[in-house]
């Protein structure tokens, strides 16, 4: 009898939500902690294209998306010689990183070239007390012309790094953003 009377003020269907939902409360706080996670899933890496019309340059920059992470070092290696014209893929075995750029504890890393094609070898470290993460990513770039005028055109063999093989080289697509994906350590992907 007693059952039958609480029955009638407390619903068993709504006992269990609430209980659920108390939980929900109570647990909250230690599924937003960051302490926990891996760095990976708060911070991502991207490399950022840009060409200024009337410039005979390509700026690059690699930096966190969206948020202001200090990397525990960024790596970018550049080849510029070797033959490519925009279609299919280059040779990427035969790519020679001939110039490197190496920063600690920075923000962004920016560099320039005038080279025509240009492939950038990309490793940025991320680290925190709550683990490491690796950025990663090879990409080819050649300037040339196109259906519409001086086009874009880019190819990478990184698994998971997506491109976009041609693009209008103007303010209309430009500057490009390309997300790294996330590697393991032992250098380039």
């Amino acid at each position: 009898m007693k059952r039958r009377a609480w029955g009638a003020y407390a619903p068993m269907p709504f006992v269990g939500a609430a209980v659920l939902l108390l939980l929900l409360i109570l647990l909250t706080p230690a599924l937003l902690s960051i302490e926990g996670s891996g760095p990976g899933v708060l911070t991502e890496a991207e490399l950022v294209v840009d060409r200024v019309a009337g410039l005979n340059a390509t700026h690059f920059y690699v930096r966190a998306y969206g948020t202001t992470v200090r990397y525990s070092s960024i790596t970018v290696g550049v080849a510029s010689n070797f033959s490519w014209d925009g279609v299919g893929n280059p040779t990427w075995a035969q790519l020679s990183w001939t110039r490197w750029w190496n920063e600690t504890e920075v923000v962004v890393l920016g560099f320039l070239t005038s080279s025509n094609p240009v492939a950038v070898n990309i490793n940025a470290t991320y680290s925190s007390s709550g683990g490491t993460a690796y950025y990663l990513g090879i990409v080819a770039f050649y300037l040339g012309p196109g259906p519409t005028g001086e086009t874009l055109y880019a190819s990478s063999p990184t698994a998971g790094l997506s491109v976009p093989s041609a693009s209008p080289a103007d303010n209309s697509t430009l500057p490009l953003p390309i997300l790294l994906v996330e590697g393991t350590s032992g250098g380039a992907p």
